[in-house]
Formats: C-alpha cells, structure tokens, sequence
C-alpha cells in the first residue's frame, strides 16, 4: 500500500499534466486509492519487484495509477482491457512529451518504456484482468462476503 502523500502526488501531477481518464481517480478517496495502487507491474509480481521497477521508472507513476484504477474496476471485456493498455501508453507519450525537452534523452526513454509496459500488459495481462481484483479493498470486501 503506498501512503496518501505519494498518491496526491501522483493524483495531481496526473491533474497537472491532463492526463487521460483522470476522472476515474475521483471516484475514490485518496486512501482507498492508495489501497489500489501498486505501482508499475501486476499484483503477481513480489512487492520487492514492483518498488524496483517502479523506483526505475518514476515518470510513468501518474499513468501507473490510472491504470491500476481502470485494472480494479475491469469490466472482463476484451475492448476496455485494450483500451486501458493503449490508453496507458498514450499517457505515458504525454508524461515524456510534457516533461523532458525534445532533445532530452529520457524524454525518449520514458516514452519507449511506457509503450513496452503498455505491450506487455497486452500480451500477458489478460488472466489478470479477467480475474478478481487482488487489492486490500477487494480482498477485504470478499473475506467479509465469505463469512
């Protein structure tokens, strides 16, 4: 779970930099968003793993928690799960664009990056996305229903 600081952080550099979908995060208090978001790779992933590349990639934080909100609200069909992925690549071209100038090596980096992440969610993300929901949130909520 990650603290409510680095989630208004990444809320409003998100706000700040328009990103696509914004409006989904406002669904949601900053403490349940902190409860959602996991950083950059799936919940399959050991936390050590996904702080490591997150901590590699930190420009892509704002799109990472866009995503991980349309991932726990997955509606299981094939078209949002592709829009979702394009969408975070889309952002992720924004956040390169509007942060690094032109000439700016990592401006290209962050770019290319964004779009692997983005093609490895396409390409092995559909069980995920197709399955419940991992998160402190959804995992409490089905251990209450379970009894």
């Amino acid at each position: 779970m990650s603290s409510i600081d680095t989630i208004m952080e990444l809320y409003y550099r998100a706000l700040e930099l328009h990103l696509e979908n914004i409006e989904i995060l406002e669904r949601y208090s900053f403490e349940d968003l902190a409860k959602i978001y996991n950083g950059i790779g799936p919940d399959s992933f050991p936390e050590w793993l996904r702080k490591v590349i997150s901590s590699l990639h930190p420009s892509l934080a704002p799109a990472a928690l866009i995503h991980d909100v349309e991932w726990h609200e997955s509606d299981k069909t094939r078209d949002s799960f592709s829009e979702s992925n394009d969408r975070f690549k889309r952002n992720g071209k924004s956040i390169a664009k509007q942060s690094f100038f032109i000439l700016n090596p990592r401006r290209w980096i962050v770019w290319n990056q964004a779009r692997r992440f983005g093609n490895y969610c396409e390409l092995f993300g559909w069980n995920a996305w197709c399955s419940p929901c991992e998160c402190p949130i959804c995992t409490e909520a089905a251990r209450k229903a379970n009894g």
